[in-house]
């Protein structure tokens, strides 16, 4: 028989105890329940918070790269569409929000091009935002930096004659790891101006 068995046999065979307990130590024995309880929930409450903010930390990311994606192939839509300012009743941060619930990157693209407007709207959003994350880059304590990531972000994904990793890395000289750096950076930082500063950790 081991120990654990033992102790069982032990505690079974031994007669039922009744503990009377005072008015008072009852309610001490149940705030202590009640605080233990509450902790407890509040840190459970606390680790679906910080994995709830992860993951729209992280659709945000990925949204924003496919929005950086197909800017080109929004903004000609856009141009070949007629539309008028009184038809704009969505905010960009309205459509925005929309694309955090779809977890389908063509069924993204094609619920913001079904609208004329919405296209508009996004594709005017997005270059509004790099216009400020440029003055951002040019004020920046780290500007010789900060430009050049901006000079990334914009060759690989808004310039007509778009770069490639390898193109970017010999036009800057770097290499093709602080190429994919600078981007990583570039785009978190866009990240938090398309998208709105909350959700993300800019550095």
């Amino acid at each position: 028989m081991d120990q654990k068995q033992k102790c069982t046999n032990e505690l079974e065979s031994q007669p039922e105890k009744i503990v009377c307990l005072k008015h008072s130590e009852l309610c001490e024995i149940y705030e202590k329940a009640a605080a233990i309880g509450a902790r407890e929930a509040l840190k459970t409450f606390e680790q679906e918070r910080k994995k709830e903010y992860s993951h729209r930390t992280d659709k945000r990311l990925h949204n924003t790269k496919l929005l950086l994606r197909n800017y080109h192939m929004l903004k000609e839509h856009a141009e070949k569409s007629v539309f008028g300012r009184t038809q704009m009743k969505e905010s960009a941060l309205d459509i925005l929000e929309s694309m955090m619930s779809i977890y389908n990157d063509e069924v993204v693209i094609q619920s913001i091009k079904n609208s004329a407007t919405r296209t508009a709207i996004i594709v005017s959003h997005i270059e509004t935002m790099f216009g400020l994350y440029y003055s951002y880059c040019d004020k920046s304590i780290k500007r010789d930096i900060d430009l050049r990531r901006y000079n990334v972000v914009w060759d690989i994904y808004m310039s007509e004659d778009m770069l490639s990793a390898k193109e970017v890395a010999a036009k800057y000289n770097i290499s093709k790891d602080s190429v994919y750096s600078d981007l990583r950076v570039g785009i978190e930082r866009l990240t938090a101006l398309i998208f709105g500063v909350d959700g993300l950790n800019v550095r």
